[in-house]
């Protein structure tokens, strides 16, 4: 028993918590291990690549629950809203995976089960929910998948032709969504194929080594001064971006009272001056 809580204790019982335990006694095939590698590598890729895609914080090809592989996406920044192109590019990062199967092996598999459930209910929500079709227009017409209990009815509401209109939306909606992945899959095949294959090597990742493959071909660790430097800043991005928003506030602060320390001198100088011009002019008792 440990008597210290350590950063992979924290990070196994989140891997834990979200995909469940890890089946290390289940043995892959090399051609099953060489398929989730690629497939995971494809949402990597795809996250690095699309400015509003989820990123891919860490991937391992060991299996966990149900899963033969597992990947935590999340996005850069919390938002209270989304656009159609943060959505856009969401659909994108869940396509990855499936679009490298394609491109790799020339085959496909049932391990993009998943993502197709979460890209068809992102798909459908900005067509029946969002507004974000120009053919169905700014309306609601509320869809819910079956794992939530309610579908979409035309009864009463909503005609076959609009219900056709919908289906076409949302299949329009993802096959573009689809062949802009293969588009990016197919310009980044050598950063795809070096993290499967480190995938495949050391079975687990994370984004500081994703980053740092995906950029300087290598891992953090033989990286020179320079390249760890660049690398630093791409992951901590939002760090810096805040201290550089902090530096620019307290600049601005800075002049601002500097001028104002100014216009305050002018001030006095000004009163003074003033002052002297009325004991010049006051006649004196002898006068």
């Amino acid at each position: 028993n440990k008597s210290n809580i350590e950063k992979e204790d924290l990070d196994e019982a989140m891997d834990r918590v979200i995909g469940g335990p890890a089946k290390r006694s289940r043995v892959y095939t090399p051609k099953e291990k060489r398929l989730v590698a690629y497939h995971e590598a494809g949402h990597a890729i795809v996250g690095m690549v699309l400015d509003s895609a989820d990123k891919v914080q860490k991937v391992t090809i060991i299996p966990r629950g149900d899963a033969g592989g597992y990947n935590l996406m999340i996005p850069e920044e919390e938002k209270y809203f989304q656009t159609r192109t943060d959505l856009i590019d969401k659909i994108c990062g869940l396509l990855g995976g499936r679009a490298a199967e394609q491109i790799f092996f020339n085959e496909v598999s049932t391990g993009a089960h998943n993502d197709f459930a979460r890209v068809t209910a992102i798909a459908r929500a900005m067509v029946t929910e969002y507004g974000m079709s120009d053919v169905v227009g700014p309306m609601q017409a509320p869809f819910h998948d079956p794992y939530g209990g309610r579908q979409l009815s035309s009864i009463g509401n909503y005609s076959e032709e609009m219900l056709k209109e919908i289906d076409i939306e949302v299949r329009k909606i993802i096959n573009e969504c689809y062949a802009k992945v293969l588009h990016i899959i197919e310009t980044h095949r050598e950063q795809l194929e070096l993290i499967a294959q480190t995938l495949i090597k050391v079975e687990t990742i994370d984004r500081k080594e994703i980053v740092a493959l995906y950029q300087f071909g290598k891992m953090p660790k033989e990286l020179d001064e320079r390249e760890a430097d660049q690398l630093d800043k791409v992951v901590n991005k939002k760090y810096y971006e805040e201290e550089a928003r902090k530096a620019k506030e307290e600049a601005e602060k800075k002049a601002q009272e500097e001028a104002k320390n100014e216009e305050d001198k002018v001030e006095k100088v000004e009163k003074k001056d003033l002052k002297d011009d009325k004991s010049e002019d006051k006649p004196s008792e002898e006068e």
